[in-house]
């Protein structure tokens, strides 16, 4: 009878866990057993040695020109085939001409037209170019089962009719941001159109016929099972590293030794029917992806890693789930009888676990054979069974194992898991509207700065900076949102709610200007260059909550109020100042803060003109001297909106500061354009860039 009562909870614990499988947990949780798989059993000698990765690395960054010349990248195209290339793909897209001359571009064209070239597009869902010609393979499929794009972003048209075909590489990651697949093709109004690697197989294979029966892809005599959408389970065999790869600066050096009749100091053999990759590697050209084995991966590599399973077939084919069904079940029938046939409960489980430990040790020899079989669920379901098979055989004696019942309950449920249980309204989407404000930072400059940086040193700088307004932002109260880059975006208010957010906003933004200053000094002292930060604040009704699709989402902040807080951050640039706020944020914050008032704008995506101010300082720290320079820009303000534009231009010159200068040359410039000011003037500035 017991031996029954267990079996039947064997069954209900595996097809209850058989329908939880289908929740993101599950899914996240297998998909990094699946990483795990790959660290533990990495097959390096496996990957096709045809294979070749020319990379724009670091250290070839360091002694080439940037941006590259085409002209160097047209004669490592021609080296390469005069060195018996079967196919060339570059992941880089060229989709602006040249910044040394439109002959380069007339040239790479022409040189890739001579053998067999693949270039990259970005497919897009809008606001692009049709999908040129050379980007279409006629495949006999129905379109709705793939995914589709309506426009492109092509290489220029001198560059783009020198290829043979062009491949795309816009994807998309796994939830938790890992690329495990590829889309193999996708749907456009012109017809199917190839990813990269897809394109350079082809061009490898020397064109063959492409077909796709349910889910299977065929190319010539090679047949690929794919997932959902014609995506292909990628099979990594190593790190970064794992493919053959050439700096670009050592065949620019080949080049040289060509030219002048020195012996080639690269081994030009192993380019014979080589199948070669150029792409990016350098990590301030961000390029990089996580992968199972690191990460940050260069690109290319992952492209190499898709042709790699393409050509050989060597793919990860995944067993569909009722066959993960049948063998859950095997382990939570077999772990129930082996639980429920001793008298000793202790040692029945113990031997209930062999079957889930021999389970995983097939998973892993399967694994190696590019099998995945689904491994958590079924593993959690033979050991929710051992547990909830003791907790109802204890529960069937005294009292003293209805407690060790209940201690293994406990023992059942990880913390998060208890956290989504006990509080599920946490995690659905939606938002509550609040009066708060918001916070946007950015570096002037930046991406200059990176350029002259080691990859070292540059993430060195951004986390010292970051962790620097960070921790300002947190201990005036705020929340950060995210980080894009080395911009910050932060808000006051949420979750927890505040009465003087704009308050404790201005608070952080004049510390994080003045932490900034002391960085800049330290800075200087240690060789790096000044970073110059501009802030925009804005306060009003926004939405904060969970927001994005049901299976990934963020706390986040939405409105308009949100949208004028990233404008005022960028309209410093136009008026060279560093914390812009609007009116609200003034009214809320003008009792212990000193503001100038800048001007009255309209900002692009925002139809009603909004009034901006620039924080100077506190109440406490305000001089004489800034008093009077505030009245003075008060003064030819007042005239600049009555439409006496000279006579504001000669205020705004004599105060002298950035702005006022600025604002000086804006009414002359209207002074030569207008005698008096226009019928329609009613003082409001329109920017014309975000």
């Amino acid at each position: 009878m017991r031996t029954l009562m267990v079996g039947l909870i064997a069954t209900l614990v595996t097809l209850s866990f058989w329908g939880l499988s289908k929740f993101d947990f599950f899914e996240n949780f297998e998909r990094s057993t699946l990483d795990l798989r790959f660290r533990l059993s990495p097959t390096p000698n496996d990957a096709d040695s045809s294979i070749i990765l020319v990379l724009l690395d670091g250290g070839s960054m360091d002694v080439l020109p940037w941006p590259v010349p085409r002209q160097l990248y047209s004669e490592t195209l021609s080296m390469l085939q005069d060195w018996g290339t079967r196919a060339v793909a570059f992941d880089i897209l060229f989709d602006v001409p040249s910044v040394y001359s439109a002959v380069e571009d007339s040239i790479f064209g022409a040189i890739a037209s001579t053998g067999s070239t693949a270039f990259v597009m970005a497919l897009l869902q809008r606001e692009g170019s049709l999908i040129p010609d050379n980007a279409i393979i006629e495949i006999p499929i129905d379109s709705a089962q793939l995914d589709s794009a309506w426009y492109c972003t092509p290489p220029t048209q001198m560059i783009a009719r020198g290829a043979e075909i062009l491949g795309s590489t816009s994807d998309r990651q796994d939830p938790d941001g890992v690329f495990r697949s590829v889309r193999l093709l996708t749907a456009t109004p012109q017809g199917i159109a190839p990813s990269l690697p897809v394109a350079l197989a082809w061009l490898a294979l020397e064109r063959p016929d492409i077909s796709v029966n349910n889910d299977t892809f065929i190319m010539g005599d090679i047949a690929l099972r794919t997932s959902g959408n014609c995506r292909l389970q990628l099979a990594y065999h190593g790190p970064a590293g794992t493919y053959t790869s050439i700096p670009l600066a050592d065949l620019t050096a080949a080049l040289n030794a060509r030219a002048t009749g020195q012996p080639c100091p690269v081994d030009t053999t192993i380019f014979n029917e080589a199948i070669v990759l150029i792409g990016y590697a350098a990590p301030a050209l961000y390029d990089l992806k996580p992968t199972p084995y690191s990460p940050q991966c260069p690109g290319v590599e992952v492209l190499a890693t898709a042709v790699d399973n393409i050509l050989n077939e060597n793919y990860i084919r995944k067993y569909p789930s009722w066959v993960s069904l049948m063998m859950a079940l095997v382990i939570s029938l077999l772990a129930a009888f082996f639980l429920s046939a001793l008298t000793r409960i202790p040692l029945g489980a113990l031997l209930a676990v062999l079957p889930t430990l021999l389970f995983l040790v097939v998973s892993l020899l399967l694994f190696r054979s590019g099998i995945w079989v689904e491994t958590v669920w079924p593993a959690a379901s033979g050991i929710l069974t051992i547990l909830a098979g003791g907790i109802f055989l204890f529960s069937s004696e005294n009292r003293r194992k209805q407690e060790i019942r209940n201690a293994f309950s406990q023992y059942l449920s990880p913390d998060v898991v208890a956290q989504v249980t006990e509080h599920p309204e946490t995690l659905v989407l939606g938002g509550d509207k609040r009066n708060m404000t918001v916070f946007f930072s950015d570096i002037w400059g930046f991406t200059g700065i990176s350029e002259k940086l080691s990859p070292e040193d540059l993430v060195s700088l951004i986390n010292r900076y970051l962790t620097t307004m960070t921790d300002i932002i947190l201990e005036t109260g705020g929340t950060v949102d995210k980080f894009e880059g080395d911009a910050i975006i932060a808000f006051w208010g949420a979750p927890l709610r505040l009465e003087d957010y704009a308050l404790r906003a201005c608070s952080a933004a004049l510390r994080c200007h003045e932490a900034h200053a002391d960085m800049n000094r330290q800075l200087v002292m240690e060789g790096y260059s000044e970073l110059f930060t501009r802030i925009g604040l804005s306060t009003g009704d926004m939405v904060v909550g969970n927001m994005g699709s049901s299976k990934r989402f963020d706390y986040t902040v939405m409105g308009s109020t949100v949208n004028l807080g990233a404008r005022l951050e960028g309209a410093n640039k136009v008026y060279s100042t560093s914390i812009m706020v609007e009116n609200n944020t003034f009214r809320n914050a003008e009792s212990e803060f000193v503001f100038r008032e800048l001007d009255t704008i309209r900002v692009i995506g925002q139809q009603e003109p909004v009034t901006i101010y620039e924080l100077k300082c506190r109440q406490d720290e305000v001089t004489d001297e800034l008093e009077a320079a505030l009245r003075e820009y008060s003064e030819a303000l007042a005239l600049y909106r009555k439409g006496n534009f000279a006579d504001a231009a000669s205020i705004f010159e004599k105060a002298g500061d950035p702005t006022s200068l600025i604002m000086a040359q804006r009414c002359r410039n209207m002074a030569d354009d207008y005698t008096d000011a226009p019928e329609d003037w009613d003082g409001v500035f329109n920017l014309s860039s975000k």
